[in-house]
């Protein structure tokens, strides 16, 4: 039965990434095509024998439908065939192996039964994990569950029992939501979000049209401050199609640069004067950090592993450190060139490329989460020439945030270790 199960495994991951994502292909020779029919017998007989190997291929079925890789006639063909089986798992003991996972699939294709079950695993504050409550987040966004939004305010809202890690991957799984409501409930928690979980809150709302229009009305009102946008999501917001919403950022931000700015060098030069001769603190540096930087790079192992882990890169010295932080673009290594994706349902996605292939573009995105979309939802994609990171951090910070950021950036190691010392050249006799 191992055997069996192992390749069970290895059909599905490979029917499942298969040519049956679009109605369009389904028309081709049927020799593209893969008969589920044998899997899902095979199937069958794994559920009795291995649960393991069981909530694995649900895992994969479940992660697959929910990025539209297996959608329209791929789709209403395999959901009757597995209907049976999932029918019989769900009709048990809701602790079973296979229950919770037999669920999330079947909230995937819009089963009422099984959302009314995982709503309450994601509602469950105590007794699920948060892997657990963000799986059935998805599973409930995928199959557009009407009482979502109402469960994501008080999610929000409830600070002392869910975490800022856990709202800040709710934030995160909302952008696959076309509701125009999900940003009136970003907007109401904006303010009672934790510094680095506000910039997760901007990204998701200047991922779709209508969300965009709220957040600059939200701005115009100063409920939200201009300068929470950075200069490379107002570039998105510009590169819109909405005619409407381009009008409403050029007349608060005018024209944004999409090349890099040569006037970054006197920047840089105000920048190395305004740190040498302000007094910073490391430790509220760390916390600057956290809010702006860790957003995408890590260091001394916090943060999100989007850029580069710059605890032992572009830190080399005092010099370089300032170059990376307020030109960031002057040099862009290939890995790290940003992919804009405008999909088939208006979304508009920023990060750098994880995976391309005839299936699914994956994107890193800003807060470490990996976007999977569909090879047939791509409309679009577009290589930026600025950096993910933008420019203008500048225009972000009070002075004073940035001379502690920098007093945290310049120590070779972490504020707390005795044997921290500043990289070469941070003190301006050093550079003689």
């Amino acid at each position: 039965m191992r055997v069996a199960a192992t390749l069970l495994l290895c059909l599905f991951t490979v029917w499942s990434s298969a040519d049956v994502s679009s109605d369009v292909r389904a028309a081709e020779p049927a020799t593209a095509a893969v008969d589920p029919d044998p899997i899902v017998m095979l199937f069958e007989l794994v559920v009795e024998a291995d649960a393991e190997t069981a909530k694995k291929c649900l895992a994969v079925l479940t992660e697959k439908i929910q990025s539209r890789e297996i959608a329209g006639k791929a789709l209403d063909d395999l959901r009757p065939r597995l209907q049976p089986t999932l029918n019989k798992i769900l009709s048990g003991k809701t602790d079973a192996p296979l229950y919770l996972d037999a669920a999330l699939l079947a909230t995937t294709w819009k089963d009422p039964a099984a959302i009314d079950a995982v709503r309450k695993v994601f509602l469950a504050v105590e007794g699920q994990s948060p892997e657990r409550r963000l799986q059935s987040l998805d599973a409930l966004v995928a199959a557009g569950d009407p009482q979502l939004l109402d469960v994501v305010s008080r999610t929000l809202a409830n600070t002392k029992q869910n975490p800022p890690a856990l709202r800040g991957a709710v934030l995160a799984a909302l952008g696959r939501m076309e509701d125009t409501h999900v940003a009136d409930v970003v907007l109401a928690h904006f303010n009672q979000l934790e510094p680095d979980l506000q910039p997760k809150a901007i990204e998701l709302l200047t991922q779709r049209t209508a969300w965009s229009k709220s957040l600059l009305e939200a701005i115009g009102s100063n409920q939200i401050p201009a300068g929470a946008l950075n200069a490379n999501q107002v570039a998105k917001l510009l590169e819109s199609r909405d005619e409407e919403l381009r009008k409403l950022v050029v007349a608060k931000w005018g024209s944004v640069r999409t090349e890099r700015n040569p006037q970054r060098e006197q920047v840089i030069a105000e920048m190395r004067l305004l740190v040498r001769s302000a007094p910073g603190d490391p430790h509220k540096g760390q916390i600057v950090f956290n809010k702006v930087c860790g957003q995408c790079h890590k260091i001394y192992g916090e943060g999100q592993e989007v850029g580069p882990d710059i605890t032992a890169n572009g830190r080399a010295s005092f010099e370089q450190l300032l170059s990376n932080v307020f030109d960031p673009s002057l040099v862009i290594g290939a890995s790290y060139q940003a992919r804009t994706i405008i999909t088939s349902d208006g979304r508009v996605l920023t990060g750098l490329l994880a995976e391309d292939s005839e299936q699914r573009v994956v994107l890193k995105m800003q807060g470490g989460k990996l976007e999977t979309v569909a090879r047939d939802d791509v409309e679009e994609m577009k290589v930026s020439n600025l950096s993910l990171m933008p420019e203008g951090l500048e225009k972000q910070l009070q002075p004073q945030e940035l001379a502690d950021l920098f007093a945290f950036l310049t120590l070779d190691k972490p504020p707390a270790d005795p044997d921290a010392r500043y990289l070469p050249g941070t003190k301006e006799s050093d550079s003689k």
